[in-house]
């Protein structure tokens, strides 16, 4: 799918920039948002990086060593819950992805419950019009999926380029979203 928003631009900004710090990594990864931490289980053979906006928001990239799988997180305090209900997730998607919807197959919006272990999550996925029955060129990807991972306080947003969507790469990516980024519970003082 071509970058239209402005959210993705960003998004890829810093996935390019990220890459340059990018380690294979087998392993839990730590971030912390403030004085909470977050846990992000990176599978076998996926590489992660991770960095700050100019603005200091916290993003990640995920992507499986062959390339098949580009999975983009960007961490958003929410404090007041403006992303925590379903409908609230759902407007702002429509908002952030309506240049996909407008140039994919679907020409609009197949909203799905993400089912996170904690929290509340909603996403939907895109099919590039202009690569549909095609190879898309080295770079670009057939299908861009969208969504929102919130808990209290944070909200996590998140964009998944792919080739297909029933892939084990895509699968994979999606139960990362879901049961990983999970909150890691502060460590009590030893007494």
């Amino acid at each position: 799918m071509r970058a239209h928003s402005i959210t993705f631009l960003v998004l890829f900004a810093f996935a390019a920039g990220a890459a340059l710090f990018a380690k294979e990594k087998s392993n839990d990864q730590t971030l912390l948002l403030g004085d909470r931490r977050v846990t992000i289980a990176v599978p076998d053979g996926y590489i992660y990086s991770s960095g700050r906006d100019d603005q200091g928001v916290i993003m990640a990239k995920i992507t499986d060593a062959r390339e098949k799988i580009d999975l983009q997180v960007r961490f958003q305090p929410d404090p007041d819950s403006r992303l925590g209900a379903e409908s609230q997730q759902m407007e702002f998607l429509a908002n952030v992805c309506r240049q996909y919807a407008e140039d994919s197959v679907e020409k609009g919006y197949d909203f799905k419950p993400l089912a996170p272990h904690h929290g509340s999550g909603t996403y939907c996925s895109f099919t590039d019009a202009s690569l549909a029955g095609r190879e898309p060129p080295k770079g670009e990807f057939l299908h861009v999926t969208t969504g929102v991972k919130a808990w209290p306080g944070w909200a996590l947003v998140f964009t998944v380029l792919s080739n297909d969507t029933d892939s084990k790469e895509y699968q994979t990516t999606l139960k990362l979203v879901k049961e990983s980024f999970e909150e890691t519970p502060a460590a009590s003082p030893k007494i």
